[in-house]
């Protein structure tokens, strides 16, 4: 007998994915929530996703995908990019095409919250130094083959010099990005700057009556509101067409927040 598909989602994790010294096992909520990240990731709903839930080995996330692709639940090889220590799960067509328009197009925008900064400011790209690192990027991925979910670790001196906090954003597909000189300080200019906060919500059919779940969540300064909007409206519309292609989520809604923070990690 199959399990039905919320009960295999966390049976599949908790076998696979159980980490510490008392191999600690996920909760439901946070074995369903994966899930549905999982999912979204598959249909391309998102490029990339940033596995923070526990410190559970690449190995251990790879057999989990494993699993989940011998269920039937995902339908192509997912792979893991580790950088760092980090480790993201990503559709590799996905990533791949969408670097390869930034390069093309400058398609994100970058804002630079360096710590000396008075405000928050646009970047350029090339100057920047992401370009540099988005090209690094690549290439590890274009190393990958298609058919099956293997492991990309990215040498750890060669990001050394890259702002991970800039490419995880730009891996998981945000329309505007943090960046920061690393080479000054680590800090950000953004304790007590207005920030709007969009997030993204679905409903995902998998769970009975539908379980909303965040499928983005990022900031944009107030004081560039103007300057991002017109990449944010693409993103949008992007977004919206190609959520209408699939039938895994429903009831997509796009809400912005205002807050504002002492002090803001990134």
């Amino acid at each position: 007998v199959v399990p039905a598909v919320p009960d295999l989602f966390v049976s599949v994790a908790r076998q696979c994915l159980a980490s510490g010294k008392k191999r600690k096992c996920l909760s439901m909520c946070e074995c369903r929530s994966l899930a549905a990240q999982i999912q979204a990731v598959d249909l391309g709903l998102k490029p990339a996703l940033l596995y923070d839930l526990n410190s559970a080995e690449p190995s251990q996330i790879q057999h989990y995908l494993r699993c989940l692709q011998a269920a039937g639940r995902v339908s192509k090889a997912l792979h893991l990019l580790v950088m760092d220590g980090n480790v993201i799960i990503i559709n590799l067509d996905v990533c791949i095409l969408s670097l390869e328009e930034l390069l093309r197009q400058n398609t994100v925008v970058l804002m630079d919250v360096s710590w000396g900064n008075a405000q928050p400011a646009t970047a350029d790209f090339r100057l920047s130094g992401m370009e540099a690192s988005v090209r690094g990027v690549l290439d590890s991925l274009r190393t990958l083959m298609s058919d099956d979910p293997l492991i990309c670790v990215v040498d750890t001196q060669t990001c050394a010099s890259w702002n991970l906090c800039s490419l995880f954003g730009i891996l998981l597909g945000y329309p505007a990005v943090y960046w920061f000189d690393l080479i000054h300080n680590a800090e950000n200019c953004l304790g007590m700057v207005p920030l709007q906060v969009i997030r993204v919500t679905a409903c995902w059919e998998a769970v009975a009556r539908g379980n909303r779940c965040c499928l983005y969540s990022f900031s944009i300064p107030e004081e560039l509101v103007s300057e991002t909007q017109s990449a944010l409206d693409t993103w949008c519309n992007r977004l919206r067409a190609q959520f209408s292609q699939q039938s895994a989520f429903s009831e997509l809604a796009i809400s912005t927040d205002r807050v504002c923070l002492p002090h803001v990690a990134l």
